[in-house]
């Protein structure tokens, strides 16, 4: 009678239940009982067998009975509530360990079953997949990559490419032979690197990675280097071009600042720096080279030279090369012939890459009359004399007078070729007077020839002709100072108004019309 009546609740309860499209899931928690039919949503309809609580001495058979398993029959009333001796024992009581387990103890699972088209897969169905949740986001290797994707990958690929092919010809193009002889100079006088020259000379693999060091080492170096290169354009043509170039420095070579509570900072010139590069322009081309930035140097080199005649090229700091924690004045920048190229200085630091090119002189501290004060006019009559003689290589004459005082040392070297000379005229004078003297007993057959005059060496007939043209040349500069400073004037006046009207311009304004005359 007891089964009859489950029997009929479960089939009531089959006919109230939702549709198996909008089933709930209802899932048990651990140490939680499913939940009572009192509390479901449906009404319970009323059962027509009588309510077996009014038969107490009845067998309890739903706990020998095969008809239904715990799990598939629903909650029962209060007056068939399980008893205590019923309660699961505590080794089934594990709480699941994931949401399979969940799934599998929940009370609609019970109901899901039932229908074949819902119920759970198989342990072998179930194998590698994963619940909502629980997914890795994982893709197959190649599928479902889209246009854009595949569009990046390749651009990857050729810029890889494009990489490699670039670094394999910026390789070759180190390594390659010199383009000249000009640049083969220029690049070993740039490098410090001894081996590497050396093996530049050699051929074969050996030349070739020569060759590829130096050339990398002078890229690496870009921020160290100057400005531009070259930093000179190239020489002027006749009748202003100079085989040799003079590089001078500015500050304690031709002026000196100095500052006092009561002037503040005031410049002053060397004794004879007008004198020493308005004569010296007739040999060498000069360039003014310091390492002071051009808003201080510029207005000392205007004092100097007003009208720029003397000094053609001017260079500043940014022109230098930093180096050893120096800044290094690189004569392999300048586009002249180095052989050719005399620098005079008063840091030797500042011609550590080229000694052999170097004069280094004592600073001049700005006092009148002391010692240094005319060191650099007492410097003309050596550097004269190597263009006069044109001198193929002045870096052996240099080497030659290194470690001593050059005025004086050039001098004692000058007297001793004068003396020379003249010891010849005194020999020839001599020699002359006495077939003169022959001659005459024989009816003047023979004639000698006797200069009053001592001769002049190639240097002194050379000197006078420079020392005459720099004479007429101030008393131009003299005779016609009012009409030159006009022009200049008036080219900086022009230069004035051309700016402005080029502000103007710029902002979109239109410029002043010009007065009319009446």
């Amino acid at each position: 009678m007891l089964i009859a009546r489950q029997a009929t609740r479960l089939a009531s309860r089959r006919a109230s239940a939702p549709s198996v499209g909008t089933v709930r899931l209802l899932r048990s928690t651990p140490g939680q009982s499913p939940p009572d039919s009192a509390q479901s949503q449906t009404p319970q309809p009323a059962s027509p067998l009588p309510d077996s609580s009014s038969s107490t001495s009845a067998p309890r058979e739903t706990q020998t009975g095969a008809t239904a398993s715990a799990d598939d029959v629903p909650p029962l009333s209060s007056t068939d509530a399980p008893t205590a001796a019923d309660a699961p024992s505590p080794a089934s009581q594990v709480p699941p360990v994931n949401a399979l387990s969940q799934r599998q103890n929940s009370l609609a699972e019970a109901f899901l079953d039932l229908h074949p088209d819902v119920s759970p897969r198989t342990d072998e169905e179930r194998q590698g997949s994963q619940f909502p949740g629980e997914t890795t986001g994982a893709k197959a290797r190649g599928a479902g990559k889209s246009s854009i994707e595949k569009k990046r990958a390749f651009l990857a690929r050729a810029a890889g490419l494009a990489t490699l092919g670039g670094l394999a010809w910026a390789v070759y193009d180190l390594g390659k032979d010199w383009d000249d002889d000009e640049e083969k100079k220029k690049m070993f006088a740039r490098s410090d690197d001894a081996q590497a020259i050396e093996e530049a000379q050699e051929g074969g693999w050996a030349g070739w990675w020569g060759r590829l060091k130096i050339r990398a080492a002078d890229h690496l170096d870009y921020l160290n280097k100057p400005a531009w290169d070259p930093l000179l354009p190239p020489p002027l043509p006749e009748p202003h071009y100079r085989p040799y170039t003079l590089v001078i420095d500015l500050e304690d070579m031709l002026t000196h600042d100095n500052w006092d509570i009561e002037h503040g900072w005031r410049t002053a010139k060397r004794p004879g720096a007008d004198y020493f590069l308005a004569y010296l322009s007739q040999f060498y081309e000069i360039v003014l080279f310091t390492t002071l930035p051009s808003y201080l140097a510029i207005p000392q080199i205007e004092q100097i030279d007003p009208y720029g005649a003397y000094i053609p090229w001017k260079l500043f700091k940014e022109a230098t090369r930093y180096k050893n924690n120096a800044h290094i004045k690189d004569l392999s920048y300048l586009n002249r012939p180095i052989e050719r190229t005399v620098m005079l200085d008063v840091d030797p630091e500042r011609t550590q890459l080229q000694p052999d090119n170097s004069i280094v002189l004592k600073r001049w501290e700005g006092t009148r009359g002391d010692a240094t004060a005319n060191e650099l006019v007492a410097m003309i009559p050596f550097l004269e004399a190597l263009a006069i003689k044109g001198v193929k290589d002045v870096r052996p004459v240099i080497k030659h007078y290194e470690g001593k005082h050059i005025p004086t040392a050039y001098a004692e070297a000058e007297l001793k070729a004068k003396q020379e000379l003249l010891d010849q005229w005194e020999a020839q004078k001599s020699d002359t007077s006495v077939k003169g003297w022959i001659g005459s007993l024989f009816g003047g057959l023979t004639k000698g020839t006797i200069r009053d005059a001592p001769p002049e060496t190639d240097v002194e007939k050379v000197r006078k002709t420079a020392q005459k043209l720099y004479l007429d040349e101030q008393k131009y500069w003299r005779d016609n100072a009012e009409t030159i400073n006009a022009q200049i004037e008036e080219d900086k006046q022009r230069q004035l108004k051309e700016m402005s009207s080029s502000l103007i311009g710029m902002m979109g304004l239109k410029p002043p019309a010009p007065p009319q005359q009446a």
